[in-house]
């Protein structure tokens, strides 16, 4: 289903996008794009993962009170970095999906949101 993607906390400030909603039998799938890139937002069951392709390549994985990564992948910064989910909340509603995730990334405190609201003419 298209939808109208906003993700805030992300690259310095608030980005909008027309992305693509797809329900599965434990969660979504979210195609949408931020800075030119491909990204994919993920959620399957209490398992969230958000990946970026293009000119920044990563994928990090977020579980709630669990230690995961953030994988690098572009050119000579290949690595990873410890991630720390403090808070994760995920809605899914008729209207679209929400995710409110507060997590450390090395030693940076990171509030990420974003909403996905399903255009009225997919209702």
């Amino acid at each position: 289903m298209v939808c109208d993607v906003t993700v805030w906390g992300a690259d310095g400030g608030d980005i909008r996008s027309v992305g693509e909603l797809v329900y599965t039998a434990s969660g979504f799938d979210l195609d949408y794009t931020m800075g030119g890139d491909n990204c994919r937002f993920s959620v399957r069951g209490d398992s969230v993962s958000q990946s970026r392709r293009g000119n920044v390549n990563t994928e990090l994985s977020f579980r709630r009170d669990r230690e995961t990564a953030c994988i690098l992948l572009t050119g000579e910064l290949t690595g990873s970095i410890p991630v720390k989910t403090v808070s994760l909340d995920i809605v899914c509603g008729e209207e679209g999906v929400s995710a409110d995730i507060v997590y450390y990334l090395g030693g940076a405190k990171i509030n990420l949101k974003l909403s996905a609201v399903i255009r009225k003419e997919n209702i």
